[in-house]
């Protein structure tokens, strides 16, 4: 167990700046179970009709290493079926990356609209913090992701002032809750719009739980971000990248191309178990996406979203 109190929370706050901003310089590189517990994804989407909220929670520091209070993951943003989903870009483990192959191979052909559609199989940046919710503190620890952005407007760019004016606010002891207020945003080409982040401000100073217990079993918690959004089978991911939808068949008990009849072309090799990402309501995380995804042709409209994996050049 980690003594916190012997923690230089300084020099966290010092080195923690010093990550985030070697982070965000690289925020343009590229690089299983049949269930969900959606009680461990912390999302700021509003509920339906409402035009503004709050929510609060406690930034928690990194199991590993505690004067760190982020991780930094990869993701790929697609539209499946009739929603966006992030799915988990396997290359950040050196392991095949049929979403990446197909990027390649369409920003390598010369042509235009080959280049304008590989925007949709680019993966992006995202940071990925560990949270207790208040009013919400039964359900444990939770998982907040939301996207590295470029111009300045993003939730890390929100957050990240506040450790050079405050400190480590993710000290369990003499940290501090953060409030973050939202707004639904009609701007956007949708009929409900979508929730975005209108400040996220400090609250008092105050530990993670009078009770001592309970902070020890928050803190000690081993459930990482990688066990929350998991990795979808390189069938799965083969099947998206070759624009269509992956179905689950429960007979060959693998994914399988739906097809408009309801019958499928594609037989792949079978995985072992189903992978599920968890439904998320729409927020700003999926706005961001959706304003770089509508950047070219839709997989739908695009005459190359039917090539096969198979067919590529590497």
């Amino acid at each position: 167990m980690i003594d916190y109190k012997k923690v230089d929370w300084s020099k966290a706050a010092n080195d923690t700046l010093a990550d985030y901003e070697k982070a965000k310089s690289k925020s343009t590189q590229t690089t299983q179970s049949s269930s969900v517990d959606l009680t461990k994804y912390f999302t700021i989407a509003l509920d339906e009709g409402a035009a503004s909220g709050e929510k609060s929670v406690r930034i928690l520091p990194n199991q590993d290493d505690p004067t760190k209070w982020y991780k930094v993951g990869f993701f790929h943003n697609l539209k499946i079926g009739k929603r966006y989903t992030k799915l988990y870009d396997p290359a950040q483990d050196n392991e095949p990356s049929p979403l990446n192959d197909m990027y390649k191979f369409l920003m390598n052909t010369g042509d235009k609209e080959d280049k304008r559609l590989a925007v949709n199989y680019k993966s992006r940046q995202f940071f990925i913090v560990r949270v207790i919710e208040r009013g919400k503190e039964h359900e444990g620890v939770k998982f907040w992701r939301f996207p590295a952005v470029q111009d300045g407007s993003g939730i890390m760019d929100k957050i990240a002032p506040l450790v050079k004016k405050y400190g480590a606010f993710w000290n369990p002891f003499e940290g501090f809750d953060l409030t973050i207020s939202m707004i639904r945003d009609k701007s956007k080409d949708s009929k409900v719009g979508f929730t975005k982040v209108a400040s996220i401000i400090p609250d008092r100073e105050s530990k993670l739980s009078e009770d001592e217990n309970q902070a020890v079993e928050w803190l000690s918690d081993p459930m990482d971000w990688t066990d929350v959004f998991k990795k979808k089978s390189v069938e799965y991911l083969t099947i998206v990248a070759e624009g269509s939808e992956p179905v689950w068949d429960a007979e060959q008990k693998c994914f399988i191309a739906k097809a408009e009849e309801g019958v499928s072309t594609y037989t792949p090799t079978p995985t072992p178990k189903a992978v599920y990402d968890a439904p998320v309501a729409m927020s700003e995380n999926d706005a961001d996406d959706n304003s770089v995804m509508t950047e070219g042709p839709s997989l739908e409209e695009a005459p190359n979203a039917k090539l096969k994996i198979d067919d590529l050049p590497f």
